[in-house]
C-alpha cells in the first residue's frame, strides 16, 4: 500500500488504556457483520482468559443470517468460573464493546448493553454500505450520527473510532484483519 497513508492511519491510533478485571468480572460485547471474524474475536478472548486461568463464557448470537447479518459475541471473564452466573451480557453491563461494524454497534441491541461512564468502546468507522443503499442510491451513510449515538451511550471520551479496514488493508493487504486490529487496540 501507500506508505504515507499507512503512516497517517498509524498516527491516528490513540494510546492504549488497560482496564482492571475488578471484583465483578469483565463483560465484553463484540458486534459486527457475519463472516468478518466476530465469533473468532470472541473465541480468542475466551481462550486468552482460559490460558490466564480465569473463568470465562462466550455466547455467540448469529441471528438468522450468519453471513453479512448482525452478529454478536458476549464474552464474560471473572477470576473464577463460579463467579459467572449468566453467559449473556445484560443491559448496561458491557465494560467494553468491540465494534467491527459501526452500523451494528449503533443499533439498539448493542447500545442497550452500554452504560455512560462505565463502557469503553473501540469501533470500526469504515463506511460499509447497507441494503438501504441498494434501495435508495441517494442514501447518505450517517457516520456522524452513529458516532454521536455511541458516544452518548458510552459517555464522552469513552469511544475510539478507527478505520480498521483501512489499517488492515494497508498493513496486511486484506480488510478481514480489521477486527483483529480492533481487538489489539
Amino acid at each position: 500500500g501507500d506508505p504515507a497513508r499507512l503512516q497517517e492511519l498509524i498516527a491516528s491510533l490513540p494510546e492504549p488504556r488497560l482496564a482492571p478485571l475488578g471484583d465483578q468480572g469483565y463483560n465484553i460485547l463484540v458486534a459486527g457483520i457475519g463472516g468478518t471474524g466476530v465469533l473468532t474475536i470472541g473465541a480468542l478472548l475466551g481462550m486468552a482468559a482460559h490460558l490466564d486461568g480465569k473463568g470465562v463464557t462466550a455466547l455467540d448470537m448469529t441471528g438468522l443470517a450468519q453471513k453479512f447479518g448482525a452478529v454478536f459475541s458476549h464474552v464474560r471473564i471473572a477470576e473464577r468460573p463460579e463467579d459467572i452466573h449468566a453467559v449473556r451480557v445484560a443491559a448496561g453491563e458491557a465494560n467494553a464493546v468491540i465494534g467491527g461494524d459501526i452500523v451494528v454497534t449503533a443499533n439498539t441491541e448493542a447500545l442497550a448493553k452500554m452504560q455512560a461512564g462505565a463502557t469503553r468502546a473501540v469501533v470500526n468507522c469504515t463506511e460499509t454500505p447497507t441494503a438501504e443503499f441498494i434501495r435508495n442510491p441517494d442514501w447518505q451513510f450517517p457516520l456522524d450520527r452513529m458516532q454521536q449515538t455511541i458516544l452518548e451511550a458510552t459517555g464522552e471520551g469513552r469511544a475510539d473510532f478507527i478505520d480498521a479496514n483501512g489499517l488492515a488493508t494497508a498493513l496486511m493487504g486484506d480488510a478481514i484483519c480489521g477486527n483483529l486490529l480492533l481487538l489489539g487496540h
